[in-house]
């Protein structure tokens, strides 16, 4: 397989003295308008001008006295500094810690802190200043790079701008030294810490080799479906390993694609219509949102009524899923409408919600909703959902020629790499395990967690799932999150709240019943499609008072009772609470990467969940109502 036997920095220096003068980078800058561009022109950045700052960058560290092995830590959003940073420390051999740029900055200092980082790379004067009104607490910090601000009036900071300067200004001593640096990396050399979200407690850095990255971009870009002078969207965080290892790394490992940075998260939609990206990864939840919009907006969007809409889906359906997935085929009178549904409807939804070009996506992080999943799959755009870990990277994958919604694929395909590649595989108790070259060396300063987790080389992924004859995998739920009911059925809470979240106007949900005779559920609403919901009935107020507004509370009765039509009668929700905020990543209940602490929440929540047993004495014993929901699911 093409430089398996290199580290993800010496492949890109290789693609530099390939690609010098090629555009590599898009990227935003203050005061551009209209954005991405500069006096008329989209702002590009080349191999040969990225190679440059990530030299100097890296002769910077060096002259900062940055030492082979060391971590270093970076608290930034996704961006061009983001990557360069990263480059420049696998380059010099140093170890690069990643810190979500959401992160309160005391749970950063604990990361930077676990790391002993005397350097970090930090964006923005709040981040900055709140790591500054810490620093009695982290002695060990020689230096703050700043990006995207001045250094402000402490010595201990620098900008990333001074710190290249600084490389330049040594390159004379240190130009041999940096280039000998790269060429004695190993595949064995440990490149990245990169910390889990936190959904079990305390954050722990999973320990990465330069060989994980490098066979995860080897083997990802053997099977991913992209074609030469595409152009990717980045923005979900780098400190997240799908994005990290999937990303723009594996775009520098193909060398003939460019990478397009989003502005931030606020703005991705708008960022879709300027770049018009080929491809991207995301998270579910911005497939959530996507649904939502489309189906808020059919008449604009798709020019159909909502129910002409719902129609045009179940005959893509039969042909794009039934047909095209699982081989059972559909009417020649099917194939006909589906290609002018593609024609004349879908084609206006992708160009004006999606830019126009977007050929797939990548989805992982979290479950995706099979129905929305198929939404997707029918308009035109598959998602291929995989399956990995902070600990392991990809392990399971959907991919062209196999692909199953509702599935997140099966194993990791790494035919070509010279060790035999990962393994994944159910235990006799059906939790996913994995092993390979893309599992991590261990858990850093925890050796008894990873005691725990890795076993005889097994990673135990603690995701229970279900193979079935072709191999695809199905992830029922988290061991530790099985609801065992008073009766004695196992439910899983995942399966039930992703149902729920199919719903545009529910932004998240909690379901609850550990040895109770009935589930319930605690409910959060999106505060965008309720503010429209909340137009379109005729009533104001704040999302508080509009929460506790009965009119509310029968809307989403409604829902709860439109999904347990789909459930078995123990899964089924008999009674729920909304609240009057949505969860948050501040608040504690969420993690950076919008997972529900289930824990915490059942705790901090647990007596309000208790009062609906106590104000309930018998679960309902109502039949479910045969009326379906006006969207797709």
């Amino acid at each position: 397989m093409k430089d398996a036997d290199k580290t993800i920095a010496q492949i890109f220096w290789q693609r530099v003295a390939e690609r010098e003068s090629a555009p590599l980078f898009i990227y935003h800058q203050e005061g551009d308008f209209p954005p991405f561009t500069h006096r008329g022109r989209l702002r590009t950045m080349s191999w040969g001008e990225v190679g440059r700052t990530v030299k100097d960058v890296g002769m910077g560290l060096m002259a900062l006295g940055a030492r082979k092995n060391e971590a270093i830590a970076i608290m930034a959003n996704t961006g061009p500094e983001w990557v360069m940073a990263d480059l420049a420390l696998l380059s010099i051999g140093g170890r690069t810690g990643s810190i979500y740029p959401n992160n309160l900055a005391q749970q950063a200092q604990r990361i930077i802190n676990d790391l002993d980082a005397r350097f970090v790379f930090v964006e923005g004067a709040d981040r900055r200043d709140a790591l500054l009104a810490l620093r009695s607490k982290s002695p060990q910090i020689e230096k703050i790079i700043t990006i995207g601000c001045d250094a402000g009036q402490d010595p201990l900071c620098m900008t990333f701008e001074d710190l290249r300067a600084l490389g330049a200004a040594r390159s004379g001593g240190l130009s041999a030294e940096f280039d000998a640096a790269v060429a004695a990396g190993r595949l064995s050399d440990i490149a990245s810490l990169i910390f889990t979200s936190g959904t079990t407690g305390e954050p722990k850095g999973a320990m990465h080799t330069h060989e994980s990255i490098t066979y995860t971009v080897c083997t990802g870009a053997a099977w991913l479906p992209i074609e030469p002078g595409w152009t990717d969207l980045s923005f979900l965080p780098m400190a997240h390993i799908f994005e990290q290892f999937a990303g723009p790394l594996l775009d520098i490992y193909r060398g003939d694609v460019k990478v397009a940075f989003a502005r931030s998260m606020d703005t991705v939609a708008r960022d879709f219509g300027l770049l018009k990206p080929h491809f991207c990864r995301t998270a579910p939840r911005f497939f959530e949102k996507v649904y939502s919009a489309v189906w808020s907006k059919t008449e604009v969007l798709a020019e159909m009524t909502a129910g002409t809409f719902k129609a045009a889906l179940a005959v893509s359906r039969r042909v794009v899923i039934e047909e095209g997935l699982y081989g059972r085929a559909a009417s020649g009178e099917d194939r006909k409408n589906h290609a002018r549904f593609q024609a004349h409807n879908y084609r206006h939804i992708l160009d004006l919600v999606l830019g126009g070009n977007l050929r797939f996506f990548v989805s992982g992080g979290a479950p995706l909703s099979r129905g929305i999943n198929e939404f997707f799959w029918c308009l035109g755009v598959p998602i291929y959902e995989l399956y990995g870990m902070t600990e392991t990277g990809g392990a399971t994958t959907n991919r062209p020629g196999g692909a199953r919604p509702g599935t997140v694929g099966q194993a990791w395909p790494s035919q070509g790499w010279p060790s035999g590649g990962g393994r994944t595989q159910l235990s006799p108790e059906g939790e996913i395990i994995m092993k390979g070259p893309n599992v991590m060396v261990g858990y850093h300063n925890r050796p008894g967690d990873t005691a725990k987790a890795v076993r005889d080389g097994w990673m135990h992924s603690g995701d229970v799932a279900v193979v079935d004859a072709d191999g695809f995998f199905t992830i029922t739920d988290r061991i530790k999150d099985i609801i065992i009911t008073a009766g004695g059925k196992n439910v899983a809470p995942l399966k039930i709240e992703g149902l729920l979240k199919e719903a545009p106007l529910i932004s998240q949900a909690l379901v609850y019943g550990d040895r109770e005779k009935f589930l319930t559920a605690l409910v959060t609403l999106d505060a965008q499609e309720l503010r429209a919901w909340a137009d379109a009935h005729h009533l104001d107020g704040t999302y508080a008072e509009l929460a506790a507004h009965p009119r509310t509370r029968a809307a989403v009765e409604k829902i709860v009772q439109e999904k347990n039509a789909h459930l078995a009668r123990y899964e089924t929700i008999k009674d729920f609470v909304i609240l009057d905020h949505d969860f948050s990543i501040a608040n504690g209940d969420l993690t950076p990467t919008l997972k529900v602490k289930r824990k915490h929440l059942n705790q901090k929540y647990g007596s309000l969940l208790k009062s609906l047993y106590r104000t309930r004495r018998q679960p309902d014993t109502q039949q479910h109502p045969t009326n379906k929901e006006d969207r797709y699911a």
